[in-house]
């Protein structure tokens, strides 16, 4: 994931590990190893399967719809602490797939 000779990520690659790890926690749950604006680390077992969200309500709904998805932040469910978490892509550390819906 990173390049050896200077420690950067390509843009295509970190793109490419954005959406993988997306789809891993749309499709089952995983424990997300990210450093926090703090500068500590948090390990969060978390995912985006739908059958583990809470159901929203309409004004939740609403709320969304108006706000600017930010492409550099991932929203996802904290499945310990039953509320919603969010990680910047880049502070990302590593993650383990815990199990998958299949």
């Amino acid at each position: 994931m990173t390049n050896s000779l200077n420690g950067t990520i390509d843009q295509n690659e970190a793109s490419w590990r954005n959406e993988y790890l997306k789809g891993v926690l749309q499709t089952g749950i995983a424990n997300v190893s990210f450093m926090k604006k703090d500068g500590t680390q948090r390990n969060l077992l978390c995912t985006l399967l739908p059958s583990e969200l809470p159901a929203q309500t309409d004004l939740e709904k609403a709320f969304k719809q108006q706000k600017t998805p930010n492409p550099d932040v991932l929203a996802v469910w904290d499945l310990e602490n039953k509320g919603w978490r969010s990680f910047r892509y880049d502070s990302v550390l590593g993650f383990s797939v815990l199990s998958l819906d299949a």
